[in-house]
């Protein structure tokens, strides 16, 4: 009888032993879970700040492009007007310049009739 309380009580204590034990790896695991959940969270949460950081540069790209492209178009505009008021001042002249020879003319040849 006296083997069987032995027995019995090295049972028991293994029991302890294990439970113990069983109880700190469970505790370990949650531990890890909840590490591995911020570690998720700060992935995530790095992540949505680079994206935003690339998001905030090609919406600076974008608008300096767009700016370059309005300065372009604005150029051109200008250059096209200023070429059209040259060729309008040119037509000008040269329309001058014929009524002046055409006057001319008639009046060279009024003078011989």
């Amino acid at each position: 009888e006296d083997i069987r309380e032995e027995v019995k009580k090295s049972a028991g204590n293994m029991y302890l032993t294990i439970k113990e034990e069983i109880d700190t790896m469970a505790a370990n695991f949650r531990k890890s879970l909840a590490e591995m959940g911020d570690t998720l969270n700060n992935v995530e949460t790095n992540l949505q700040n680079q994206i935003a950081i690339h998001n905030d540069a090609i919406a600076a790209l974008r608008k300096e492009a767009l700016k370059s492209l309005n300065d372009l178009e604005t150029g051109i505009a200008t250059e096209n007007a200023e070429r059209k008021k040259m060729y309008d001042q040119l037509n000008e002249k040269v329309a001058e310049g014929f009524a002046r020879i055409s006057a001319a003319i008639e009046k060279e040849t009024i003078a011989r009739e």
